[in-house]
């Protein structure tokens, strides 16, 4: 197995009332699952594959292996610790490149709600500019902003959200923010910084 599912930084009920118990194991043992389950499939199918099925399987490798990041990223995203505030360096970040948190929170939650179809709102950290964005991701490999390193993953697909707020994508969002594991975003922010500075 190249790819396997980690294990969730906390109990199903960790996140409640704003996620509930059975949205949790299903995203997590369901959905995040079926992406590991495939990624590793399509890695044993590579390995034996004729030359015109590589750039599809190619395709699903990018897919799979994305939405595995991604989730992984997510589930790390959040925390039980609610109503956490960035401080330190990446404070100061977020206050230089969007003018303050609640300005971040208010762009964040943009990017969230205004996805078209399926797909993810990211903070991440862009390299050229030395300095933080918020990018919307189609699916989970669409529209990434080369070399750009995530710091934090929201899912804006609908098994995310839908048990516990139905359609109500703008709920989520907000509901999110309150979850968001800011002591993991620092930690995160200052490492690929310090890479970047190496």
């Amino acid at each position: 197995m190249t790819y396997t599912l980690p294990a969730l930084p906390y109990a199903y009920d960790a996140l409640a009332p704003h996620l509930s118990p059975e949205t949790m194991e299903l995203h997590h043992d369901k959905h995040h699952a079926a992406y590991v389950k495939a990624a590793n499939e399509t890695v044993e199918r590579l390995a034996s594959a004729e030359t015109w099925q590589i750039a599809g399987l190619e395709r699903a490798l990018a897919f799979n292996v994305s939405g595995h990041g991604l989730h992984t990223l997510f589930w790390d995203s959040m925390s039980p610790e609610m109503e956490q505030r960035p401080s330190g360096a990446l404070a100061e970040a977020i206050d230089k490149a969007f003018g303050s948190v609640d300005k971040y929170h208010e762009r964040f939650k943009g990017a969230l709600t205004t996805i078209q179809g399926s797909g993810w709102a990211l903070l991440v950290f862009e390299p050229i500019a030395a300095e933080l964005q918020i990018v919307q991701v189609q699916n989970h490999d669409g529209a990434m902003l080369l070399g750009s390193t995530p710091i934090l993953a929201a899912d804006g697909w609908e098994h995310a959200y839908y048990v516990d707020y139905r359609n109500d994508k703008a709920a989520w969002a907000e509901n999110f923010t309150q979850m968001t594991d800011w002591a993991g975003a620092s930690s995160r922010f200052d490492t690929v910084v310090s890479s970047a500075a190496a």
